[in-house]
């Protein structure tokens, strides 16, 4: 029988050892703050201040509308390019990384009620932020053409529409739960599903292997204390310490970027107080298969960057290959950083998520279970 009263002591014990390091309690309640801020900031897919150049061989009044028209968002920074230059050139000694090319005929084209053809030239070194730029360059021309066309002849949409053989088809889209399709509203949530990990599994791998450099760990063993209360008396401070956590990377979320919970918070605690089952158990077998806080720092590490680049953050993982898709299906944090996502996006409530429900709950079950087979009460 379990006694709640050896786990109070246990739970007494750890929060006056942290209140009394103050280094602990700056790792724990303000590096995930400053981490929260450094990430959200750096880490986006957002393409901003691209350098452009154009290239304008008509340089007529309706040109340098075009040009303008690429001034109006910050997506944008319009170089000055000396006379003559190429899009290869401008390219090649990084002058630019978008060039359009406006043809010496654009303004006889729209005048004549002809759809101009213009060149884009874009630099492939990075294919992400290339493909991003040539779709911000692209959606720029065709609102430019589209108001220009309609200010020549209102009827010449419809004439071009018209020449198809197929009905017509009109697409209105409406773009839900991110309108706006900001990179934070994307980024956050898994960013706070990534501290909540690194929280409780450095702390618990941390925890055990300080006392057995300490010697404490051996004046515990040789009580008449259980093994699971043992355990217990260890991880729920730091469960708790963790759901602190949680709690402030929230707030702070929605107070510097405007993320604010769609859902109910009650499913989302509920879904990190199961995951951290999984994420302090693991941790509890960290502890138990080294020696000193050296080897459970590396060992926890590597399991982090392991269970972060498989965990959807920065690359979905339906783009990855089938191999690497079956070990994300194994791996916690993938399943976790979906919840938190639906929940905090999208608003989804519990009877949408069952299967992550119990895709975590059986990841919980086998990691502590583990963590209580793996753990000996023996130096």
């Amino acid at each position: 029988m379990i006694s709640f009263r050896v786990i109070s002591t246990f739970l007494i014990k750890e929060f006056r050892q942290i209140i009394r390091s103050r280094e602990m309690i700056a790792v724990i309640f303000i590096m995930p703050i400053l981490q929260l801020l450094v990430m959200g900031f750096a880490v986006s897919n957002e393409v901003k201040h691209v350098r452009l150049a154009v290239i304008d061989h008509d340089n007529t009044a309706l040109s340098r509308d075009l040009i303008a028209s690429f001034t109006t968002t910050d997506r944008f920074d319009l170089v000055a390019i000396p006379a003559n230059s190429s899009p290869v050139s401008l390219i090649q000694n990084w002058k630019a990384q978008v060039v359009i090319v406006i043809p010496p005929c654009f303004a006889k084209d729209l005048a004549l009620r002809r759809v101009p053809a213009l060149q884009i030239v874009l630099d492939g070194i990075d294919g992400n932020t290339a493909s991003i730029a040539g779709s911000y360059s692209l959606g720029v021309l065709q609102t430019y053409m589209l108001k220009r066309l309609s200010d020549y002849d209102p009827s010449l949409l419809r004439s071009l529409l018209s020449r198809r053989t197929t009905p017509e088809i009109i697409i209105l889209s409406r773009m839900w739960y991110n309108p706006e399709l900001r990179s934070a509203s994307f980024i956050i949530p898994g960013l706070i599903a990534v501290l909540v990990t690194i929280g409780s599994m450095l702390l618990s791998a941390m925890s055990l292997v300080r006392e057995k450099e300490l010697g404490t760990l051996e004046q515990l063993l040789v009580t008449p204390v259980r093994k699971a209360e043992l355990l217990l008396g260890k991880l729920l401070p730091f469960w708790l310490i963790t759901m602190i956590q949680l709690t402030i990377s929230v707030a702070f979320a929605g107070l510097i970027f405007g993320i604010r919970v769609s859902g109910s918070l009650a499913s989302l605690y509920l879904f990190s107080g199961l995951y951290l089952f999984t994420s302090l158990g693991l941790g509890i077998i960290i502890s138990s298969l080294t020696s000193s806080q050296q080897q459970a720092m590396f060992f926890a590490w590597f399991c982090m960057v392991f269970m972060i680049l498989l965990g959807g953050l920065f690359v979905p993982v339906q783009n990855m290959p089938p191999l690497v898709k079956a070990m994300a299906a194994i791996n916690p944090l993938n399943h976790y950083i979906v919840v938190i996502r639906e929940i905090v996006i999208k608003g989804s409530r519990i009877r949408y998520l069952y299967r992550e429900f119990l895709t975590l709950t059986a990841f919980g079950i086998v990691f502590f279970g583990t963590s209580m087979l793996v753990f000996r009460k023996r130096m």
